[in-house]
């Protein structure tokens, strides 16, 4: 599907001028040289002994056929005045939102369906096939795109899951088969019979393992238990429950507040903490929490990096957080504290972004991500505004991109992050996008397990 909207982006593939209308006119051979080479059994292949013996042609080829795809009806039914090259990026979004609705992407509950999800889940993706990408880049004659578009619901309503035909489960399965094809002889049907004696032995250790555990709940004299014995695994009083505290690393690098004001937007950081210049920061690379997802699905360990060397390269990530007055604020970590003055203080400074008005018709917008920009205490900043936020106030890590179409209009075609210099009007001028599309939870692929 993605490789034929790519090929397809100037405009349906299947409009094509008439057939042989570019053809180069031929002259007919004379009817006695044809009879002279019939009665010679001879055919005259256009080479004679000084070399090809060819006439030059006049071709005339016609202006490409592009078709105006904008003007017609179910265009501007479906997109109305916006340009062509708004309405592309609006079909990618739609794709990207039916992917990741199919693949149960951010969403809570991902193991079950009411019918009428079945039917809405049916229905939009069979407005994408045949609208959207039927008139931006053709039919799309191909197995999948039919099934898609015509049979999801038949799917849904019969196996009532997503997952029923997935078969990678049972092609990672072959993985242990391969490893025991090539310690084997490989000769003919032994193959087999040795695949089934392996087979056999480790179904049989399997057992015996389980049969140990068996006795070992039962109050039995096993030999695991007699190799556990003494040890604290059977002292009752140990609490296993699931705890929700990571353990904090020590490691860090320490620094001076004057020092860490060197750094670049971190000039106003004494005033922030209230302490002064001469107060030492043990600082650190990153910090792990178990993170809070607004969909509600179960939480799990992220890691926050604000460091200038992450594998060889700056890694300053994105996060979510609340704020002092309970609201939900987007930051971006600039520098991580674990202690300030000899004490333990874990938290994180982070440059404070806002959410921002929209263009008009935005795609992106549309599908739910969010347009922000840096915020800045006085119109004048040449920095984004600082906050200081307790580790066990951050919420989760968030996506973050450019937006390159502003940056593009700004400093042209060829412009990008990395070959944009980091100046103050720059940073007034920056625009960025949450990505709704990235999938910080999917559907497992075996809910049974």
């Amino acid at each position: 599907m993605m490789a034929h909207m790519i090929a397809g982006v100037g405009g349906p593939a299947e409009v094509h001028p008439p057939r042989h209308a570019d053809a180069a006119p031929t002259a007919a051979a004379p009817p006695s040289t044809l009879s002279s080479a019939v009665d010679n059994e001879e055919v005259d292949d256009g080479h004679v002994h000084d070399g090809p013996d060819l006439e030059e042609g006049e071709e005339v080829l016609p202006d490409p056929v592009i078709p105006d795809v904008v003007s017609s009806e179910k265009y501007q039914r479906l997109f109305g005045t916006l340009p062509l090259h708004r309405a592309v990026l609006d079909v990618y979004c739609r794709m990207a939102l039916l992917g990741g609705r199919l693949m149960g992407d951010n969403m809570a509950e991902t193991t079950r369906m009411t019918e009428q999800q079945m039917h809405d889940l049916a229905a939009e993706a069979q407005s994408f096939i045949v609208d959207y990408v039927d008139v931006l880049f053709g039919a799309v004659n191909t197995t999948k795109a039919h099934r898609l578009a015509n049979h999801l619901l038949a799917a849904l309503l019969s196996n009532g899951n997503l997952w029923e035909g997935d078969t990678s489960e049972n092609e990672a399965l072959h993985g242990p088969c391969k490893r025991m094809f090539a310690r084997s002889n490989k000769r003919g049907p032994t193959i087999i019979l040795q695949m089934m004696r392996a087979s056999e032995t480790q179904g049989e250790v399997l057992r015996e393992l389980r049969k140990l555990d068996n006795e070992e709940d039962d109050g039995g004299d096993s030999d695991i238990h007699h190799l556990l014995e003494g040890s604290d695994i059977f002292d009752t009083d140990v609490d296993t429950a699931p705890t929700a505290v990571l353990p904090r690393s020590h490691r860090g690098m320490r620094m001076t507040i004057g020092d860490a004001q060197q750094l670049p937007g971190l000039a106003s950081l004494a005033v922030l903490l209230g302490q002064p210049r001469e107060c030492s920061l043990v600082v650190a690379p990153s910090f792990a929490l178990f993170c809070t997802f607004e969909w509600g699905a179960a939480s799990v360990v992220q890691t926050v990096s604000a460091t200038e060397s992450y594998s060889g390269k700056p890694r300053y990530d994105y996060l979510w957080y609340i704020d002092q007055s309970g609201q939900r604020q987007l930051g971006w970590a600039r520098l991580v504290v674990r202690m300030i003055g000899g004490v333990v203080d874990d938290f994180v400074v982070v440059r404070r972004l806002e959410e921002v008005p929209s263009i008009p018709q935005c795609s992106l917008t549309r599908s739910g991500c969010k347009r922000v920009a840096w915020r800045f205490d006085a119109p004048d900043d040449d920095w984004p505004s600082l906050s200081r936020v307790p580790l066990k106030n951050v919420l989760r890590v968030e996506h973050v991109v450019p937006y390159f179409q502003d940056l593009s209009e700004r400093r042209g075609l060829r412009a990008f992050p990395s070959n944009t210099a980091d100046t103050a009007v720059e940073r007034h001028a920056q625009r960025f996008f949450t990505n709704v599309f990235y999938p910080f939870t999917s559907r497992v692929l075996n809910p049974s397990s």
